[in-house]
């Protein structure tokens, strides 16, 4: 049986496993390569990973609405696209994007959630766009600039259509943000 420290080392009496320098190794757009741990393409692994846990421990587990489940596909989706420049990765973030900009939302405006569902989604949009945030930052490093405005382009997508659901969900729904802060303050 293999387990996760089948690549680390035993020197001298202490173990040392791949990434203890600061360092990972990982591929990029299909390209393997070392970068550090802070490095813009591990960050946003990262987020999309957190992204990915987030919708399949608060929404699947915990409230087990299908929609969860297309999120964390999307950012699963989004993640491998990073890793490969396979662009048959995006084809169903595309197809559910353009499925869901055929279904008008209610009222837009400031808002907030009505229940825990509705509540975890707004979590899930910012984190969407923190590694949309994430992703700019590839434009600074020399990657293929049309692959990372491709997933730029589709993590602000994601980002709209995690919003788009939150306005088909249970939110009170403001006009300007004063009225959502006097709500918020009871006054």
């Amino acid at each position: 049986m293999t387990n996760v420290f089948v690549d680390c080392l035993r020197i001298d009496g202490s173990i040392r496993c791949p990434g203890d320098g600061g360092f990972s190794e990982v591929i990029v757009f299909g390209r393997h390569v070392k970068l550090r741990k802070d490095h813009p393409a591990i960050e946003l692994m990262g987020r999309l990973d957190e992204l990915e846990a987030l919708a399949e421990w608060g929404g699947i587990q915990e409230i087990g609405d299908d929609e969860f489940r297309v999120i964390a596909a999307m950012t699963a989706a989004l993640n491998t696209y990073l890793a490969t420049g396979d662009e048959r990765w995006l084809r169903p973030v595309k197809e559910i994007i353009n499925k869901a900009c055929e279904l008008d939302s209610k009222e837009l405006g400031w808002f907030i959630p009505g229940d825990k569902a509705t509540a975890l989604l707004n979590l899930l949009r910012v984190k969407a766009r923190e590694a949309e945030r994430t992703a700019v930052k590839l434009l600074d490093d020399d990657l293929p600039t049309s692959k990372v405005n491709e997933l730029i382009g589709m993590l602000n997508q994601l980002n709209k259509y995690i919003a788009h659901l939150i306005f088909l969900n249970n939110v009170h729904v403001f006009k300007n943000v004063n009225d959502k802060i006097r709500t918020l303050l009871g006054t």
